[in-house]
């Protein structure tokens, strides 16, 4: 493992392939198409080899907790992505893998014709577990990026254990990184790129839920639905109607007094730093 950058590291010692006629970048917590970092190295890689992006995304039947609710949520901003991808001229793959009978090893399978690989960095949850196995099976480089916080997580030596040691080392640094986030854009479209890979186009949401192997006793929420535009709409509410009386109106429960933005930051539909900036 290489630290690249404050927020790059190089998980193996692989040659990228020069015949590759892609670069790939496997989304596993970073579900958005703008303030992410992960995004933006994957298209600063393509550029600089003259090739197109790939943006592949699965989602598994077996992982931790999956029900109705979490996969549902997860659906729910799917073919937003593919369309925001579309008109940025990246290729986006979405595959929902729904028992054991589904295909498997995808990313390994797309990968075969990819000069390099460009990940999330997330240190918790099966994510490390999902890049070690990568590293196994990938003979071309992998690349994880940090897109979690505002504040790379390589400008913290140690792991903190209160919110009193943190923010001190956090508002000494805050400045050099609350600024806006700059977009990359690519170069060369994948318009016209064919992959063979399994896909997965989400139209019915219920009913490509119900033939999942996962547990059905928890229903999706009747008032969260996924997706980056659901989360902006709340933030959006949240900036213009709650924040002035935040310090007090978030304690009491009777009152729509938080920021109620915990799920769209979890699972990556919303940047801190976008919510930081808005806010």
């Amino acid at each position: 493992m290489k630290q690249i950058n404050e927020r790059v590291q190089l998980l193996n010692n692989k040659s990228a392939n020069n015949n590759g006629k892609y670069v790939l970048y496997w989304v596993q917590m970073f579900k958005r198409t703008s303030h992410n970092h992960a995004l933006n190295f994957a298209i600063s890689q393509a550029n600089e080899r003259k090739l197109p992006l790939v943006v592949y995304e699965g989602l598994k039947f077996y992982y931790p907790w999956a029900s109705d609710r979490i996969h549902t949520f997860i659906l729910e901003g799917v073919e937003e992505k593919r369309e925001e991808f579309a008109k940025l001229g990246i290729k986006y793959i979405f595959y929902l893998q729904k028992d054991e009978n589904s295909p498997k090893d995808t990313v390994a399978q797309i990968a075969k014709d990819a000069a390099l690989i460009v990940t999330d960095d997330f240190p918790c949850f099966i994510i490390p577990k999902h890049n070690a196995a990568i590293v196994r099976k990938a003979e071309i480089p992998v690349f994880a990026v940090d897109s979690n916080g505002v504040i790379p997580m390589s400008k913290f030596e140690k792991e903190e254990y209160a919110a009193y040691t943190i923010r001190p080392k956090i508002k000494r640094m805050l400045d050099d990184y609350l600024k806006p986030f700059e977009e990359e854009k690519i170069i060369v479209r994948a318009d016209d790129l064919k992959i063979d890979c399994a896909e997965t186009i989400v139209e019915n949401i219920a009913d490509l839920v119900k033939q999942c192997a996962i547990d059905h006793s928890v229903k999706p929420s009747y008032f969260y639905h996924g997706g980056t535009a659901n989360g902006r709409k709340r933030l959006k509410k949240f900036v213009k109607e709650i924040l002035n009386n935040y310090d007090t109106a978030r304690n009491k429960p009777d009152k729509d007094g938080s920021s109620r933005l915990s799920s769209y930051l979890h699972f990556g539909f919303l940047s801190s730093l976008e919510i930081a900036l808005a806010v």
